[in-house]
């Protein structure tokens, strides 16, 4: 199972944040940026993280599936 772990990078102007998402397989590991609205507390600011981050990796799951000729396989 991977592990993630989100760390607070800074905060940007207009009350945005941005965040370093880090994922970590057995082998390998992956990270990157994700900039959200400021959600007003950290527990609600890092579930915003999360669902960015879900949704992102949704979409990298059916843009891998397509480019593999994969698109209807789940």
């Amino acid at each position: 199972m991977a592990k993630i772990e989100v760390k607070k990078v800074e905060d940007q102007l207009n009350h945005r944040l941005l965040f370093s998402v880090r994922v970590s397989g057995d082998t390998d590991h992956m990270e990157f940026p994700i900039g959200i609205q400021d959600q007003g507390s950290p527990e609600a600011n890092e579930a915003a993280v999360l669902a960015s981050t879900l949704a992102f990796a949704q979409s990298l799951e059916s843009a891998a599936q397509l480019r593999l000729g994969a698109g209807t396989h789940r």
